[in-house]
């Protein structure tokens, strides 16, 4: 009896044993690992030749590694066993059409259908044989089959967009692969597949663009260790010009992947292109320090530091690079940045070079002209402007200071062109009444003078008006009315209506507020003091206006106690008695 009680545990123990092996087998067979699970499968299948299941598992691990001919003789031996497994007949199938021996695969196939009239193993595997013979309208056959099996296949809708795709319908094929991804959503290579076939297309509208990114996103948060899919999906964007979506999948290939020259470059080139100029430096840095002979790189990161207002960072990484390499841009960028650090000479240097390559690159003549205002050159600043102003007749830049130097050199009729020119295109703009009523002034043309006086005062006041609530610019629009009102005195004066001068400078003095203008309270007193000598007068109005007089010139003397013109006159009007 101890005997017998010790043989069965041996038996019992050696069929365990076997098990374990058919465990692991099914386990390595179904993550792919065929050559873990053909040694497995061999060993099991010494004690349990007979075994259905395990006979099917070890052909199909030859098929899967190629070995057509074991993987029949093994599938036939399954078939020898049990020949209405479907598994078996359905990857037989598969070795048959591997082996050109199409009417052994449709034996099988009948074989297959006559056994399991509602399976669909036998006309899948038919149909994915014949696509894998290229063979795609019999492939669309049986794929179809399929679907009218079991309609919620989703591998016969990904055999249908296969075939779809194969004969340029990208639409249907599209159509099936969204289907297939509704039937199987948390299959990160289907929606890849999906996003790729789009792409497909010959022309994508917004739609599509945002399709394939939310199926590559979708692929990528299914399976975000898939490093592949992410880089794939970086370079289809990289390969279509979608720069900010790109730049956006190689950062995530590179946080996942440490110092891949290639990707850093293309991550750089990609935000760079996408005028991400900030996010464009780091990566413009890291990939020129991965691979130092990236000298196109080089340019691209210049250009970042000058947008970014890094000038020194960008004069000299320009200065880096070969001479005879840069073009009118990068020219004109070290022309402008030298400007920046306000190194004139080389700024009016390389603007210069800028314009010898090119006459009518607007934006160095207007670099160039600024430089010019602040240096007070303005014979070179409105030769500048008007090279602007002949390409650009409407330009208010040029307008303006094209005429104010015209104003400075004494060109009277072209500033008054210009600043007549600049009020029709910006009729708010102060700056241009007064000069022109100054310009009249000069001229003695009262009556247009006293136009544009008035007109300045009145938009003054109306500026003045709007931004109420900003002290700063109240001051500088009272500035303007202040100098609005003394023009149209002086006009007043020309005309000798003195009481009319009068009444323009108290009004003008209205607008003081803490600080006073010496010239102007000047003014004032001498008008009270030519009043006051009107024959015409009561002798108690001329001491009103003479002690009017007095007053003003006490404020000038207390303004500058040297003014002469106030110290001379006041003591020719006895103001100190």
């Amino acid at each position: 009896m101890k005997f017998f009680t010790a043989l069965l545990l041996i038996l019992c123990s050696g069929n365990l044993l076997a098990q374990d092996d058919l465990t692991k087998a099914r386990t390595a067979f179904n993550n792919k690992e065929y050559d873990a699970a053909i040694p497995l499968l061999q060993q099991y299948l010494v004690s349990n030749s007979r075994h259905v299941e395990a006979n099917f598992l070890l052909g199909e691990s030859y098929r899967m590694k190629g070995d057509l001919q074991k993987a029949y003789e093994q599938l036939d031996r399954t078939l020898d066993f049990d020949d209405e497994y479907e598994p078996a007949l359905a990857s037989i199938i598969r070795v048959y059409g591997g082996l050109k021996q199409w009417d052994k695969a449709q034996k099988a196939y009948n074989e297959a259908a006559k056994y399991h009239k509602k399976g669909i193993a036998a006309p899948l595997a038919y149909a994915q044989t014949y696509l894998d013979a290229d063979s795609v309208d019999k492939a669309s056959i049986y794929f179809s089959k399929v679907k009218e099996v079991d309609e919620k296949n989703a591998d016969a809708y990904i055999g249908l967009a296969e075939v779809y795709a194969r004969q340029n319908v990208i639409v249907l094929a599209v159509d099936n692969l969204r289907t297939a991804t509704q039937l199987r959503p948390n299959d990160p290579a289907l929606w890849y597949r999906l996003a790729t076939t789009i792409l497909k297309n010959r022309v994508l509208n917004a739609d599509q663009i945002r399709e394939i990114i939310a199926a590559l996103q979708k692929s990528i948060d299914l399976d975000p260790a898939n490093t592949k899919a992410v880089l794939d999906a970086a370079n289809i964007f990289y390969r279509i010009k979608y720069w900010r979506e790109a730049a956006e999948f190689f950062k995530k290939f590179n946080d996942m992947v440490k110092d891949n020259a290639e990707a850093w470059e293309k991550y750089a080139i990609s935000a760079y292109n996408a005028k991400a100029y900030p996010d464009a430096i780091p990566g413009l840095e890291k990939a020129i320090k991965l691979n130092p002979k990236s000298f196109e790189l080089k340019p691209m990161l210049a250009h970042c530091y000058y947008l970014t207002k890094e000038y020194k960072k960008s004069v000299d990484l320009y200065k880096s690079l070969p001479a005879d390499s840069l073009g009118k841009d990068e020219v004109y960028r070290m022309g402008y940045s030298y400007f920046q650090l306000k190194d004139t000479i080389n700024a009016i240097k390389f603007l210069e070079k800028t314009l010898s390559m090119d006459q009518e690159y607007m934006d160095a003549v207007g670099t160039l002209a600024f430089i010019y205002v602040s240096q007070k050159k303005y014979d070179l600043a409105v030769v500048q402007y008007e090279r602007i102003l002949a390409k650009d007749p409407d330009n208010i830049t040029a307008l303006f200071y094209a005429g104010f130097g015209c104003y400075i050199l004494e060109r009277y009729e072209c500033a008054k062109v210009n600043y007549k020119k600049l009020i029709i295109h910006r009729p708010n703009i102060l700056q241009a009444y007064q000069i022109l009523g100054q310009i009249y002034s000069l001229q003695d043309s009262i009556e247009q003078g006293r136009y544009y006086g008035n007109k300045l005062v009145e938009l003054a006041d109306s500026a003045a008006a709007a931004d109420k609530a900003d002290a700063k610019k109240v001051v500088q629009h009272n500035a303007m009315s202040i100098n609005g009102y003394r023009m149209i005195a002086s006009f007043d004066w020309k005309e000798k209506k003195v009481k009319d001068a009068i009444d323009k400078l108290e009004k003008a003095i209205g607008y003081e507020k803490d600080k006073k203008d010496e010239n102007l309270h000047l003014f004032l007193a001498q008008m009270y003091a030519v009043q006051s000598g009107d024959k015409e007068l009561l002798a108690s109005e001329a001491k009103e206006y003479r002690e009017k007089a007095c007053k003003e010139y006490g404020v000038v003397l207390k303004l500058n106690p040297k003014n002469a013109a106030a110290k001379k006159e006041s003591a020719q009007m006895n103001c100190d008695k």
